[in-house]
């Protein structure tokens, strides 16, 4: 098992662990992110406009995606973060690209996650993760973002 007592071992997991080619998703390390009471939501947006979302556990997650990526070379690359850590949760606002190939290939689509963990005293949980791609009048926000004192 993964040391998962640093926070940025736990999210450069959660980006191993989605990634590969056709089949070559780590699932049984997507089960050892997420602690058992944890929620991963998918946004999206309906053709009539509306804003929509599919909530899971982590095997309601596996079961929809693994569908959606068969046949496909799917690499999810962090590409920013920003974190916020306060006693024993921390947030992560973690830019990201899915391509096509590991180093290089063809952009697929950006996005934003947001990592919400738990420290229980031994290691990091993630407790709930919800995302949004970019699409026509959403866009990630620029570099200095990061960088603002909130």
């Amino acid at each position: 098992m993964m040391d998962f007592s640093d926070i940025d071992a736990v999210i450069t997991a959660l980006y191993t662990a989605i990634s590969g080619p056709p089949g070559g998703q780590d699932w049984e390390l997507e089960r050892q992110l997420y602690h058992p009471d944890a929620r991963l939501v998918r946004t999206r947006v309906a053709e009539d406009g509306t804003p929509i979302l599919f909530s899971f556990d982590i095997e309601g997650f596996i079961e929809a995606t693994v569908p959606l990526l068969e046949g496909q070379h799917f690499y999810e690359i962090e590409t920013n973060r920003k974190l916020f850590r306060f006693g024993n949760i921390a947030q992560a606002f973690s830019e990201y690209e899915a391509r096509d190939a590991e180093e290089g290939g063809n952009l697929l689509f950006k996005g934003m996650n947001m990592i919400h963990l738990f420290w229980d005293g031994t290691r990091w949980w993630i407790m709930h993760i919800i995302w949004d791609n970019e699409r026509e009048g959403v866009t990630l926000p620029k570099a200095d973002w990061y960088e603002a004192d909130w």
